[in-house]
């Protein structure tokens, strides 16, 4: 029968029930308990952390830390085969277990983990699970080592993988040199190494960097630092999509509402910055993005090409995604082949094909030149549309009218409405004139049974 009284006084701690051998296998098993207690689950909220920060799952920080009060001490030893269930101070249970734990060398400190495994649940009631092949710690520098297909789960939404992952106690910082890769149901992430300051919560991405989730994505081939306390997300020669727009820049910052969702406030790119929309591709030395209004500011040598063959230039440029307009405002060129043109004020319209111009609109070609207060650039039909104040000017001949249209392939311009054509002195007034910038002239036109009026100076009529 059990001698019940002696299981109290051992549980008690009043007597040991063991004999000597018996007494040094049961410290060494506490030690290796309290070892995978305090230290596995760390480089597991490490790992996590990365998933975590980055993508939408809510988590609390592990009550699985190590006291900076407290010393463990290790006696040579080799345990196979241990499975460890711990009930942590919330009553939650963890598991833990390794195949071998082994001291190195007697007096180092330093241990060896084989097939080492841990599950913990947090405070959430999520697991967290973490595996590796091989594994070591140094307790002189209180570092745990993990290598070989180190895989870490988080409530079987978001698995991350790498062959090797570092991480010290006393820095509270983490690294891995080998590339790491994380998946989850709406995000995914991967980069060629990467650092984790957990004091400071900064994650750096290094190397071919590919952050995705929802419609948003970003890239680099260099590194991007998320300062999760600032919500905010810096790279290098990074490129963001987001939807069907493109959005570059050597240094990219973006502001997010919370990290846990990934969801863009705001975004910042300075030096070469380029935005990609539909056909065209917009370049600045800075830009702005807010998304609660949908726009996108470009400032200084803004620049706009076209697969159209034509490009445009301006000091600022907004870009609004909701409507699909940009705009062009102060100094504005419009460069193509056979004409520039110069005005206040472009706005593209590109859902239906669109550029207007406003304000002070000239446009050259050749010498041939147009003035209007306003005009509508048809891209379909390669036509120019003019609205008010229309002049043309030739050598020594102005035609004016109320309206005109420049067909660009023919290079000619029609002019309607209160046509009055003027050269040197001579004044004539029709019901249409056709200016020719291919010749450089112009003539007058009536409608049928209507005549042409004007003003002749005598002097012209004698010769």
């Amino acid at each position: 029968m059990f001698e019940t009284h002696k299981i109290d006084i051992f549980f008690s701690g009043d007597k040991n029930l063991f004999d000597k051998d018996e007494e040094i296998f049961i410290c060494n098993r506490t030690k290796v308990v309290r070892f995978f207690k305090l230290f596995l689950p760390c480089l597991t909220v490490m790992l996590l952390g990365i998933g975590v920060v980055l993508f939408s799952f809510e988590t609390t920080q592990s009550n699985l830390s190590v006291a900076k009060e407290e010393k463990i001490y290790f006696e040579k030893f080799k345990i196979k085969n241990t499975l460890f269930e711990i009930t942590e101070k919330d009553n939650r249970l963890s598991i833990l277990r390794a195949s071998v734990v082994e001291e190195k060398e007697v007096g180092t400190k330093t241990y060896d983990l084989e097939n080492p495994y841990a599950k913990i649940i947090d405070s959430k009631d999520k697991e967290i699970t973490l595996k590796a092949k091989n594994g070591s710690y140094n307790k002189n520098k209180e570092e745990l080592f993990l290598e070989g297909d180190v895989v870490s789960v988080y409530d079987n939404k978001m698995q991350i993988d790498t062959n090797s992952a570092t991480y010290n106690f006393k820095t509270e910082t983490g690294f891995g040199n080998e590339k790491i890769i994380g998946k989850g149901k709406n995000e995914s992430f991967s980069s060629n190494s990467f650092n984790f300051d957990k004091k400071n919560n900064i994650l750096t991405l290094r190397g071919n960097v590919n952050i995705n989730s929802n419609n948003l994505s970003l890239t680099t081939p260099n590194k991007a630092t998320l300062f999760v306390n600032d919500n905010k997300l810096i790279a290098t020669k990074a490129l963001a999509k987001q939807d069907k727009n493109t959005l570059y820049g050597d240094n990219l910052t973006v502001f997010f509402k919370d990290t846990k969702n990934f969801e863009i406030q705001k975004a910042i790119s300075e030096g070469n910055t380029e935005i990609h929309f539909g056909n065209k591709t917009a370049f600045a030395d800075k830009g702005e993005y807010f998304a609660d209004k949908k726009v996108a500011y470009l400032y200084n040598n803004v620049k706009i090409k076209d697969s159209n063959d034509y490009s445009a230039t301006a000091k600022k440029g907004i870009y609004d995604l909701s409507k699909n307009d940009f705009i062009l405002e102060n100094e504005v060129q419009i460069k193509k082949e056979t004409y520039n043109a110069f005005t206040n004020k472009a706005i593209f319209h590109q859902s239906i094909g669109e550029l207007h111009f406003l304000g002070n609109i000239k446009i050259v070609n050749g010498e041939n030149n147009a003035f209007t207060d306003k005009a509508i650039y048809y891209q379909n039909k390669d036509e120019f549309h003019f609205f008010g104040n229309v002049r043309i000017r030739q050598k020594e001949t102005v035609a004016t009218a109320n309206k005109g249209i420049y067909y660009v392939k023919k290079n000619i311009v029609e002019l309607v409405d209160n046509v009055v054509i003027t050269r040197n002195g001579n004044i004539v007034r029709g019901d249409k004139a056709i200016s020719d910038f291919n010749t450089s002239k112009s003539k007058l036109i009536a409608q049928k049974g209507r005549r042409i009026s004007g003003k002749l100076i005598e002097s012209k009529l004698k010769k």
